[in-house]
């Protein structure tokens, strides 16, 4: 074999090493990152079934409170729920669970206005409030 084969038959094994050493692990690092995009995308709909979750349960605080005549503790939650609620209205992609948290904050003024009064007729509004809330976060986890 003259010089100029002999460089070529080793240019072709240095190339042939190297895809025996780089295929294997791109179909590798491609399976995982497959892998991590799946359990992102579980996870973030974990995460919104658990901000669903909060927020029935302070939806829930203030109709137990409103229930028993405790306006201003219905009042605290309140104003947790409805800022959990402004909070995730820039986070959720999901156009039902959207138009459930723009109607929610809908409702706000009239609800905190009914609360500052001490209205007892504010706990038909809150019982609709925590039945839609809990319908969405029903929903949203099937």
């Amino acid at each position: 074999m003259n010089e100029k084969t002999l460089l070529i038959v080793a240019g072709g094994l240095v190339v042939a090493a190297f895809l025996l050493g780089f295929v294997p692990e791109y179909l590798k690092a491609k399976h995982l990152d497959n892998q991590l995009s799946a359990t992102r995308q579980q996870l973030n709909a974990e995460r919104d079934k658990s901000q669903m979750d909060e927020l029935g349960l302070l939806c829930g605080y203030v109709y137990l409170e409103v229930n028993l005549k405790n306006y201003g503790l219905a009042s605290q939650y309140s104003s947790r729920f409805f800022d959990r609620v402004r909070v995730m209205m820039g986070q959720s992609p999901d156009s039902t669970r959207r138009a459930f948290l723009q109607d929610a904050l809908g409702k706000r003024d009239s609800i905190t206005g009914g609360l500052a009064k001490g209205d007892p007729s504010t706990l038909s509004a809150v019982q609709d409030l925590f039945q839609r809330t809990l319908e969405t976060a029903q929903n949203g986890s099937k």
